[in-house]
């Protein structure tokens, strides 16, 4: 569904991603793993069209959207939940969902999809009225990633929904993306949750300085060393 063929990008004179190829396939859960910095961020910036490349290929469902805009790449249905969830603090609940909504003409399949997270997040349908920025952070992750869901979206790009969340809500939050996937959602998630990440993986690339230094399925990257030492806090037994 997705490929990123060699691509390059910087931020002024400072190189985010260097000669970085990713692929993601219909219906799988791709995880790209790393540190701060290693361009994690910047890929899904990339694929959202917010971040120029300097050389490389997008390809997305065997087009080539390497020179779309971000407005082109949201019709594609490309869909992305930012880091630091990015809801519009003043709207309520029910007006941040539908804004998720807002390339859709479809009215009657706009009410039924706002039904349906509803019952994703039930928490969501009891705050409905609320003011979005008076919820908890792990609310506004809900509230986030339905939002992205409501573009219905033939990829979604995730960027660290764990992060600042109490350990429940994690478990919560990647129990929910495991259901996203088994019911055929192509999902590419940005974790520094690396243990999590790599659970529920199919497939999933450790980014070092804007560099893929490794990849592989997600069980076996679970027990490679360098993954359990570097992101797993694991040392090897001697």
């Amino acid at each position: 569904m997705l490929k990123l063929n060699n691509i390059t990008c910087s931020y002024g004179k400072v190189l985010a991603l260097d000669d970085v190829s990713i692929h993601v396939e219909k219906g799988a859960l791709v995880s790209i793993l790393g540190a701060n910095g290693a361009g994690k961020s910047s890929c899904l910036k990339a694929i959202s069209r917010l971040l120029k490349l300097q050389a490389g290929q997008l390809l997305f469902q065997g087009n080539d959207i390497t020179k779309s805009t971000p407005e082109q790449a949201v019709h594609n249905g490309i869909i992305q939940v930012p880091e630091g969830r990015m809801i519009f603090p003043d709207l309520t609940v029910t007006e941040n969902l539908t804004m998720g909504a807002y390339c859709r003409k479809d009215k009657k399949e706009i009410q039924n999809d706002l039904e349906k997270m509803n019952s994703y997040f039930p928490i969501l349908k009891d705050r409905r009225r609320q003011i979005a920025s008076t919820l908890s952070g792990g609310e506004q992750q809900m509230l986030a990633i339905a939002r992205g869901l409501m573009a219905r979206p033939k990829i979604l790009l995730l960027d660290e929904p764990s992060l600042g969340l109490a350990p429940v809500i994690v478990e919560d939050i990647f129990s929910f993306l495991l259901e996203l996937k088994q019911a055929g959602t192509t999902i590419l998630l940005v974790e520094q949750n690396a243990f999590m990440a790599l659970q529920i993986a199919d497939y999933a690339y450790v980014l070092e300085t804007g560099k893929v230094t490794l990849e592989g399925q997600g069980k076996e990257l679970l027990e490679n060393e360098r993954v359990r030492e570097s992101y797993l806090g694991i040392k090897k037994s001697k």
